[in-house]
């Protein structure tokens, strides 16, 4: 079985399309025992069993649990301890299902993890992103990270985007789960790490495919960039390379030349290595 974990968070609109789209590529019959969704809604919105519902209305197992926000690690981690399937897959909120997903049971199997095909706004097919380790300005300017589904030799440099990130089970377990010191960003890199050690380099599916609206559930530049900011200083203690958060920024200061986003980062990111965030911590 497919366990499908969700983390909402004021994500009531977009849960509409996920899970009409879903229904929209997966017909009673054989599929109805092959999936589970698990739900967990951290922003108190109790309006999400509306969408549980719809899902065992038509024949799928769905439940939702309501837990304090302390996390999207947080928030996964629930989700796999309420699973039942032999693969996991994290999927966000704000994707759309534009294929059948059921290949992934015989593709993954139980030691295989990675991705599938995901889409952006003008249909561009993106999969996964170079650990923080491996960037640098060249690397960024190149935007090496779209060409990784493409070069299988990329891959073990790289880790599944983790907006639709399949993972066996086991492994999962075995690996401890998702490093809950990470409130959003760098969760899914730091856990990867861990899983190229266990299972080798992550896989690409090419044949499924879904739709992902980038920072689809955030609301504010700021708020996701405070939080990249301190997740990158994280990721660079916890692997015991401190100096990747100083390197970050230098590659940020580089790129402000041609972005003042970039600009803009690089200053999050000097305040999180000062201590200096509203989230510090």
């Amino acid at each position: 079985m497919i366990s499908i974990i969700t983390v909402t968070h004021n994500s009531y609109e977009l849960m509409s399309d996920y899970v009409d789209s879903f229904l929209a590529h997966h017909s009673k019959g054989n599929a109805l025992g092959q999936f589970e969704f698990i739900f967990i809604e951290n922003s108190g919105d109790e309006r999400i069993v509306e969408h549980t519902e719809k899902l065992q209305n038509a024949g799928f197992s769905a439940r939702s649990e309501l837990m304090e926000n302390r996390g999207f690690g947080a928030g996964c981690n629930l989700g796999a301890s309420l699973a039942t399937g032999d693969i996991l897959v994290f999927a966000n909120p704000d994707l759309q299902f534009t294929s059948e997903i059921r290949e992934l049971e015989a593709a993954f199997g139980t030691t295989n993890w990675g991705t599938v095909a995901q889409t952006g706004e003008r249909g561009r097919i993106y999969a996964f992103d170079l650990l923080p380790e491996y960037r640098n300005i060249l690397t960024e300017l190149m935007r090496i990270s779209r060409f990784c589904h493409r070069i299988k030799a990329l891959q073990k440099y790289a880790y599944p985007v983790g907006s639709f990130m399949v993972v066996p089970r086991a492994s999962f377990e075995a690996s401890g789960g998702f490093d809950e010191r990470f409130f959003l960003y760098y969760e899914e890199a730091e856990l990867s790490r861990r899983l190229h050690a266990a299972l080798g380099p992550p896989i690409f599916l090419p044949s499924v495919h879904v739709r992902h609206e980038t920072f689809g559930t955030q609301t504010s530049s700021d708020f996701t960039f405070e939080q990249e900011a301190i997740s990158m200083v994280k990721y660079a203690d916890i692997i015991g390379r401190p100096e990747l958060a100083r390197k970050r920024v230098r590659m940020l200061r580089l790129l402000s030349y041609l972005s003042a986003k970039a600009g803009v980062r690089a200053e999050f990111h000097e305040q999180a290595i000062a201590g200096k965030t509203r989230s510090a911590g």
